[in-house]
């Protein structure tokens, strides 16, 4: 017992004696600061008056009082001023005052729509760990519309009480072509809205891609970059290789009304690698019509604000109520009746901002009904004269690809004054006597479409096929006297699927269609779609095709394939109707 007590007694006097000689804290203090107050630095550190005096804990508090942020240098000094009693210094630089705040360096947003991001408030000391959640904020931004940048605080000498925000961007430097042999390059540079100097979006690279891939232009493309020597920029190499886009096609085939014809065609979609297409066709079907021939001209790029020039001349047979493709009708008779319009049209459209698009054309026809059929069951219309239209559009294109978009919509306004001077009526509307003469009409079309499909991983290639829903709604409306051809006519392959072409008519239109195309391989798709609309409000009855004057709208379903090729993409659809019958369209592009 005795021991024991001996031993706590000689415990206390050993740590009462280490305790002695510890060195401690006498005195702490402040200089250099002016808006951070002393209490403010001394809560950062563990180093308090009166406590135990460490070399290490030092370290450590310089270290805690720098990520205040607040200060652009910290020293902590020290000085013995008795035995074991240590006075510390804490000397401090303060970041200046903001009293301005810029940023500058970036050519995708302007300095007011980025300066919301602002975290470091205006009137107070510069706080490095308040700035760094503005830069991250201002990177998301760009991020966020398919954008790279960092951004960079840099101090003004001139200016101290300045924060200078700097954007990087990152952006292209040069573009490199490689491979091209026929086609211009210039035109592929006017295709790609990747633009040298620019900042770089990786959306709009991809549509970029997407378009060139989808001209048919190129068998393939493969995209490469390289880094620069510049901070933020990079070279784009692109190697491509070269498709053959001028074809000679003679043959035997059914014709757009379902009848067997002979066919020779002439087409390049990249006329002398300047992107221009031109096309001859020659068409003689077996109803004894006679030859069909269309003369065809598009220049793309007719000017530096990308204006489009569409120029056609024809002569061509046209047949009503035969559809194109095959199955039941809504009579048995054969109802065909067949006109030739000789004419030509010419329209031009260019874009206005980056959105929107303007166009006006004109188109002139002389119409003559051929083939008449007086005698049988079956009816005629004739209506021959000639007709004048022009045309004034005015559309908003957020396609990403026009041929074949898989995202984005497309809304228009088509206005269309036209005259038309009917001489000579005869068959079912020959007693629709007050078109003959000179008239004026006016059609307008109001359209939406819009696809959505999900974007394809960043590791897969552009060009990866995607399951895409696809929606159109239209509707128009005719004014004045109009010829019976010049109504609106829904059915067929481009309309009502399941019904015969033009087997509703009227100076009303409405159509809405849905269809979701899903890939089975690169240039195959399976196509679900409905179709429902109507036209009203025309002529009566022709050949058993009962009409309405009111509004009344028919349903149409089926399935379709699509197949892609050097031609453009093939289209079969299997449609029904709601009355139970049935019919098979076949098409040369989408149905929209």
């Amino acid at each position: 017992m005795l021991r024991t007590i001996i031993t706590l007694l000689l415990a206390c006097v050993i740590a009462s004696c280490a305790f002695a000689q510890s060195d401690t804290i006498k005195e702490i203090v402040i200089r250099g600061n002016k808006q951070i107050a002393r209490e403010a630095i001394l809560t950062a550190m563990q180093s308090k008056e009166g406590g135990p005096y460490s070399s290490a804990t030092l370290a450590r508090d310089e270290e805690a009082i720098r990520e205040l942020g607040f200060f652009q240098d910290v020293k902590i000094l020290s000085r013995e001023v008795e035995k074991g009693s240590y006075e510390l210094v804490v000397e401090v630089q303060e970041n200046p005052v903001v009293k301005e705040i810029r940023i500058v360096g970036s050519t995708v947003f302007r300095q007011e729509d980025l300066m919301p991001l602002v975290t470091q408030p205006v009137g107070q000391v510069f706080n490095l760990r308040t700035v760094l959640p503005t830069t991250e904020a201002i990177a998301k931004k760009y991020e966020s519309k398919g954008y790279f940048a960092r951004v960079d605080v840099v101090p003004l000498p001139e200016s101290p009480n300045t924060l200078n925000l700097v954007v990087v961007e990152r952006a292209v430097n040069e573009i490199v072509l490689q491979g091209l042999v026929r086609t211009r390059p210039s035109v592929v540079r006017r295709m790609m809205k990747t633009k040298p100097g620019r900042a770089f979006n990786e959306n709009l690279w991809a549509i970029d891609r997407r378009r060139l891939e989808s001209t048919g232009w190129f068998e393939n493309i493969e995209a490469k970059t390289r880094m620069t020597d510049e901070i933020g920029k990079f070279d784009v190499l692109l190697d491509m290789k070269e498709a053959r886009t001028a074809q000679i096609g003679v043959g035997v085939s059914l014709d757009p009304r379902s009848r067997l014809a002979g066919n020779v065609r002439y087409f390049d979609t990249n006329f002398n690698g300047t992107g221009q297409q031109t096309g001859v066709t020659l068409s003689q079907d077996t109803s004894g019509g006679g030859l069909s021939v269309s003369l065809d001209y598009v220049n793309p790029f007719m000017d530096s604000r990308d204006s489009n020039l569409a120029i056609r001349a024809y002569s061509r047979v046209n047949s009503y109520f035969t559809g194109i493709g095959i199955g039941g009708q809504d009579s048995p008779n054969d109802q065909r009746f067949d006109e030739r319009r000789t004419g030509g049209s010419v329209a031009l459209s260019r874009p206005l901002g980056r959105d929107f698009l303007a166009s006006i054309g004109a188109n002139y026809e002389v119409i003559k009904t051929i083939n008449l059929r007086t005698t049988g069951d079956a009816n005629f219309i004739q209506q021959d004269g000639d007709v004048g239209t022009l045309s004034f559009g005015l559309g908003r294109d957020r396609r990403d690809v026009p041929l074949d978009p898989a995202e984005g919509d497309y809304a228009r306004v088509l206005f269309e004054p036209g005259v038309a001077n009917i001489t000579k009526i005869g068959g079912d509307v020959g007693d629709v006597t007050d078109v003959l003469g000179r008239h004026n009409f006016a059609r307008t079309t109001l359209e939406y479409k819009a696809w959505f499909s999900r974007r394809p991983p960043k590791d897969k290639p552009v060009d990866t096929p995607r399951q895409v829903l696809a929606y159109r709604v239209r509707y128009g409306w005719i004014s004045g006297t109009i010829p019976f051809f010049e109504q609106f006519f829904i059915g067929g392959s481009d309309s009502l699927r399941g019904y015969s072409d033009q087997r509703f008519w009227g100076k009303q239109q409405f159509l809405t269609s849905l269809e979701y195309r899903f890939p089975i391989q690169k240039t195959f798709n399976l196509i679900p779609f409905v179709d429902y609309g109507g036209a009203w409000g025309g002529y009566p009855t022709v050949n058993n095709f009962e009409q309405s004057m009111d509004p009344k709208l028919h349903l149409g379903y089926g399935i379709g394939v699509g197949f892609k090729t050097p031609l453009g993409q093939i289209r079969i659809d299997f449609g029904f109707n709601q009355q139970g019958g049935s019919r098979t369209h076949f098409s040369i592009g989408g149905s929209f």
